[in-house]
């Protein structure tokens, strides 16, 4: 059964599912669900329905077209259940989108909802889910939002960070309040000193929801990027990644920049962490004995030494697993070494760090739809090791500064952090890069200690 824009549908059956299809072989609509009080507004933030928080109480996201409503199971202080579709993070609008339809099923009922003059909107309002005495109607809205997703989210009660700024909210500290003028007390009574009022806690940034695909280059005008890791909402499938990928020496690219042939050669990547409760460093690698684990600090475990294309002939990676702490500082540095030779990085076809955090695949690692941040290699250097990303995690929030650093040429010393977490080129203790070849597979001299003090910055 088709329904026109605006009708009102009794509903039969207590478990639809929705789903949003169209003309194109990739969709480019993202679906979403908003479950709303008889205020027009959200409980809380976990009502809101998406790629990146995947389930509420009745209403489950099962793909990016697609969304499963129990109408029995939703609770009873919510009155609707909106659902949206999106086309901002492919960056089109609605007019681009060839042939949208809606169908709404259940098991005795097959509804089908085609909106129409979609324009210039990125956010539509497709169909909602409503109480009508003890049962449900459906609602054909099909009214495009021009707005944003930003500004429809905050007007339903969403908590959603400016996408315009990287920096959380500032919170603004209250004047203290003026000394009270000290009095004599009576002879027989001690003074007593009053309690100070406890400081209140600062306020908590709101969380980002927003989709991360950034890209750094060495003409990036701001080399650092940002994924709000709460936006999980302590669901434990979701996993970070970071690593080092790069499409091998003798690469081909076609006249767009893709890649259509990889070629072979190794890049050594160590993963350099600070304790910053400690001053003890680590240094995890693919080599055997210094992987890691996600049991013990610093909480990473690398997948293995790469050297070549990926399988099925994609590009090399090293990479890790990292549960987020706190209480670390994370640099990629990678060895050009003396099987390479000095400045040899930027030979090996797109060099570039991949972050990743998402909802696990098959493979355990980020699916399709996590946030990604690619940092890639720039501006060559006659120098044995490129530290190409700091990263760190505060407040829930992983920043990563991805300009690369050199260090000192004719020097094999890897670059480190120091006590403050400050970069150092050339520490005078810390771990010398050398030829695996004629180590036994052992490229570094040392894999922990501690950090030199803050007097050895740059």
């Amino acid at each position: 059964m088709q329904v026109s824009k605006g009708s009102k549908t009794d509903l039969t059956d207590g478990r639809y599912t929705v789903g949003i299809t169209t003309a194109s072989a990739v969709n480019g609509v993202d679906i979403a669900a908003v479950l709303l009080g008889s205020d027009d507004r959200v409980r809380s933030d976990n009502d809101f329905v998406f790629f990146n928080n995947p389930k509420a109480d009745g209403v489950v996201l099962v793909s990016d077209t697609e969304i499963s409503v129990d109408l029995d199971t939703v609770p009873a202080d919510v009155h609707r259940v909106l659902i949206t579709g999106s086309t901002e993070a492919q960056g089109t609008a609605f007019r681009d989108v060839p042939r949208l339809s809606v169908d709404i099923g259940g098991p005795s009922q097959q509804l089908t909802f085609i909106p129409p003059g979609l324009s210039v909107e990125t956010v539509l309002q497709v169909v909602a889910f409503y109480r009508r005495g003890t049962g449900w109607k459906l609602d054909a809205i099909g009214q495009g939002y021009g707005e944003g997703l930003a500004k429809f989210a905050t007007e339903h009660g969403i908590a959603v960070d400016d996408p315009g700024t990287d920096d959380p909210a500032t919170v603004t500290t209250p004047p203290a309040p003026a000394p009270t003028p000290a009095t004599t007390p009576a002879p027989t009574v001690a003074p007593t000193r009053p309690t100070p009022a406890p400081a209140a806690p600062p306020a908590a940034s709101p969380i980002n929801f927003e989709k991360v695909r950034i890209s750094l280059t060495k003409d990036s005008a701001n080399k650092t990027a940002r994924i709000d890791l709460r936006k999980s909402q302590g669901d434990p499938s979701w996993v970070l990644t970071v690593g080092l990928e790069w499409d091998g020496r003798g690469a081909k690219y076609d006249r767009h920049g893709d890649v259509k042939h990889y070629g072979e050669g190794d890049l050594d990547v160590y993963f350099f962490c600070r304790n910053e409760e400690t001053n003890k460093f680590v240094v995890i690698s693919g080599e055997n004995k210094h992987r890691g684990s996600l049991d013990t600090w610093p909480y990473m475990h690398h997948y293995g030494d790469s050297k070549g294309p990926g399988k099925g002939n994609k590009p090399a990676a090293e990479q890790v697993r990292v549960l987020p702490q706190e209480n670390g500082d994370l640099l990629v540095n990678v060895y050009q070494s003396v099987d390479n030779g000095a400045g040899a990085i930027d030979t090996f076809g797109k060099p570039r760090v991949a972050i990743r955090y998402g909802r696990a695949g098959h493979d355990g690692l980020p699916g399709p739809d996590a946030d990604e941040i690619l940092a890639y290699v720039g501006n060559g250097n006659n120098s044995y090791w490129a530290t190409v990303a700091h990263i760190d995690v505060q407040d829930g929030v992983l920043t990563v500064e991805g300009e690369t650093r050199y260090s000192q040429p004719g020097s094999e010393t890897m670059p480190v952090l120091d006590t403050a977490g400050n970069w150092v080129r050339e520490p005078s203790d810390g771990p010398v890069g050398r030829s695996k070849k004629a180590n036994r597979g052992t490229g570094l001299t040392k894999y922990t200690g501690r950090c030199p003090d803050q007097k050895y910055t740059q």
